[in-house]
């Protein structure tokens, strides 16, 4: 008898399961490729500006100076980079350029467009001047010792700009996560040059789920596609453990007769019952969480819709846990665009959907079809609604998962 449990003790079980997370250290100079997450906090090294500069080409004056209307002699000129060798006094400027350090007394910057020349070394102001005006003193943006990023950040282009302005030359992060994609199935044809014969159809999921995990940092180790073959999937799977964090299997994973992941993984995991084997959940209810040596196994359905939702909904959770990140679900709550009718079932039921901002309102609109057969929908997902009861109506607030930004629908 396969073993059956709710969604929330699924999910709490796929967290147990995570590989433990690994802590490196990574050169913030390099450039990193993919992502990764800070596994402690990290402080400026450097006041940021570390001096007080010039935020535009212009003059530096004196405070006596910034109202006056008599001509200022220029008696030195700095570029970015430069030190200033003089302080400028009353009765003088300074020109200097954008991002030069200021000279010593300077009370404000003036802009070109904002004197007139009245020799080759001499200018007069054309308006009163604040103090300060194009001035970022140091220190302004951050100060050094201050927390620049917190322990679980991002670590992509943007975040090591400003590590690398703070002066940051190694930081601890969380090892990369390594994932090997096991697609099990005689039906599946992966070179489309190829026409497909009775049954078969293109092996498909793999592409989504490969795009998921590059995006979190995890590096695929291999893609491996094998037919209906208890023997043969058993290689696939044990080939990878001890040598993979994570093992994710699809097709397999119910109860027909050539549906061999599940005896398989027991088989390889050394027991006669996998932590989970089934989930009261719809669609995706045959769903296979294990360990074996120090990799995680998760057998999900060969549906690719199914598997869609079965990876953001159980196993991501888990392989987010191992690189450090928030495996919070369901926190953003949408306004339902049409009502929702189900059948009484024990199952939580989680809708594949579309989620959008019309106006200052966070809508989801649910996909028309819900089998988990039908695949192109997936061209338009972004999110997925959890459904805890029969009846919603439109209007009515639901918890959602946001699955994809990159289309700009939540722009």
């Amino acid at each position: 008898m396969r073993t059956i449990c709710t969604y929330d003790e699924a999910y709490a079980i796929a967290l147990s399961l995570a590989a433990p997370r690994r802590q490196t250290h990574q050169d913030v100079w390099t450039d990193g490729g993919m992502p990764s997450i800070l596994a402690d906090s990290v402080r400026s090294l450097v006041d940021l500006p570390p001096f007080h500069r010039a935020m535009m080409d212009g003059f530096a004056v004196h405070k006596d100076d910034l109202e006056s209307t008599e001509e200022l002699l220029i008696i030195d000129d700095i570029h970015a980079g430069e030190q200033p060798a003089t302080s400028v006094s009353p009765g003088t400027v300074v020109e200097i350029r954008t991002g030069a350090p200021v000279p010593p007394d300077t009370s404000a910057v003036v802009r070109k467009e904002w004197v007139e020349w009245t020799s080759e070394t001499s200018i007069r102001l054309l308006r009163q001047v604040a103090p300060g005006e194009s001035i970022q003193v140091q220190g302004e943006d951050t100060v050094a010792g201050n927390v620049l990023l917190e322990r679980g950040a991002v670590v992509d282009g943007q975040t090591r700009t400003v590590l690398r302005a703070a002066g940051i030359r190694q930081i601890p992060v969380f090892a990369p996560v390594r994932a090997a994609i096991v697609s099990t199935g005689s039906e599946l044809v992966t070179n489309t040059v190829s026409t497909l014969g009775a049954g078969q159809v293109y092996a498909a999921s793999d592409a989504f789920l490969q795009s998921s995990l590059r995006q979190l940092g995890v590096v695929v180790a291999d893609v491996t596609y094998v037919d209906d073959d208890p023997a043969r999937i058993e290689h696939a799977i044990s080939r990878y453990i001890d040598k993979v964090d994570y093992i994710l299997v699809t097709g397999g994973a119910s109860v027909g007769d050539t549906d061999y992941a599940t005896s398989v993984i027991r088989k390889i995991s050394g027991t006669s019952s996998l932590p989970i084997e089934r989930v009261w959940m719809r669609p995706g209810s045959p769903f296979l969480g294990a360990r074996a040596g120090s990799t995680t196994i998760f057998g999900m359905s060969g549906n690719p819709a199914a598997c869609f939702v079965q990876f953001h909904v159980l196993a991501l959770p888990a392989i987010r846990t191992s690189l450090g990140m928030d495996t919070s679900l369901f926190s953003d709550l949408a306004v339902l665009a049409q009502p929702i009718r189900l059948k009484p079932v024990k199952h939580v039921r989680f809708h594949r959907a579309t989620a959008s901002l019309s106006g200052s309102e966070f809508c989801v609109l649910p996909q028309a079809g819900q089998s988990s057969g039908l695949v192109t929908g997936l061209a338009s997902v972004n999110a997925i609604i959890r459904l805890d009861k029969q009846v919603y109506e439109r209007g009515e607030q639901v918890r959602v998962l946001i699955t994809n930004t990159a289309n700009g629908r939540l722009l």
